[in-house]
């Protein structure tokens, strides 16, 4: 076993050979989550009576484009329809400008990174991997444009998009909006600004990115709402050829260093996994102390969510306590 610390997060990496000797519950400090990696298949029965969920590392947000517009936003859910309708109205009673920006230009990356920053410092355990990317967005090799929010000629919003050409794949890879205009969910406009550009250039996909499956730690649980009320679908990253991709099973043993609470997308039943050859079914896992209703993280991609407390599975006794 292997005690890291992943952005604040006290993860324990055991192999499955170790589970019956609990050695996370002797690492001398609380451990708020064991993971196994890439957990063989013989190992898949243990691992769910003992609570762990089989999952995919990392999701990717994917939907279809659609033939135009109207024909996406039909797909919605009417409250989502109706939040997308109240965005614009919002926007335009204000006199935002919405730019499209072919090749993005120095000051709106510098502009829309400042915004990002700003976002990201209000978060617990954010990390601005966007600006990593500023050479990339600007110089390429890789292609970007970007579609940016303007109150005059102050930058209030904007998402960097990347084009895949080579899977046909629209990347909208980050965004950020000031306090302001978050909440006017200016992001859906933008968001939906980003994806006409696409098909403007022949894209028939659209990707939300790549995100690591706990959300509750980098990412929150409220995204898997805001980003299925936009259409888009999460699905194991290495169906949509992420090298990265693969398989981990995670125990949450505490959530002192997760939100209250945090959502896991793992494998359905291998019953339903079996009845759909097609791609992977996932399920949603809420782990929670407080009570928390299941039907506000439902999607029409999960086949179920269920809640359930830290720790070990109902009626599973192992033999020691973790430590507090």
């Amino acid at each position: 076993m292997e005690v890291v610390d992943r952005y604040g997060l006290a993860l324990a990496l055991v192999e499955a050979g170790e589970l019956a000797d609990e050695p996370w519950l002797d690492a001398g400090h609380p451990v708020d989550v064991v993971r196994v990696p890439n957990p063989p298949a013989a190992s898949w029965d243990e691992l769910a009576a003992r609570g762990f969920v089989h999952k995919p590392s990392v999701v990717t947000w994917v939907s279809e484009l659609g033939p135009d517009e109207d024909a996406h936003l039909a797909g919605l859910h009417r409250l989502a329809r109706k939040s997308i309708r109240q965005a614009r109205r919002d926007a335009a009673s204000a006199g935002l400008r919405i730019v499209l920006e072919d090749p993005v230009t120095p000051g709106s990356l510098d502009g829309f990174f400042a915004l990002y920053e700003d976002r990201v410092a209000e978060m617990r355990f954010g990390v601005p991997f966007a600006l990593d990317y500023r050479d990339a967005v600007l110089h390429g090799p890789r292609r970007f444009f970007g579609v940016f929010g303007y109150e005059g000629d102050e930058p209030v919003g904007g998402v960097l998009v990347l084009e895949c050409p080579e899977v046909d794949l629209l990347v909208l890879r980050f965004s950020a909006v000031s306090a302001r205009w978050r909440r006017s969910s200016l992001a859906r406009t933008l968001y939906l600004a980003a994806m006409q550009a696409g098909r403007d250039r022949g894209y028939t996909r659209a990707s939300m990115g790549n995100e690591p499956n706990l959300l509750g730690h980098l990412t929150q649980p409220g995204l898997l709402r805001f980003k299925t009320g936009m259409g888009f679908r999460a699905v194991p990253s290495q169906e949509c050829a992420d090298p990265q991709g693969g398989d981990e099973a995670d125990l949450v043993l505490r959530l002192d260093a997760l939100s209250d609470p945090t959502m896991i997308l793992g494998y359905a039943s291998q019953d339903v996994r079996d009845s759909n050859p097609g791609g992977a079914r996932l399920t949603g896992h809420l782990i929670s102390k407080a009570p928390v209703d299941p039907t506000l993280y439902h999607a029409p991609f999960l086949t179920s969510v269920t809640v359930r407390a830290p720790g070990a599975a109902p009626g599973f006794s192992p033999g020691r306590t973790p430590p507090e």
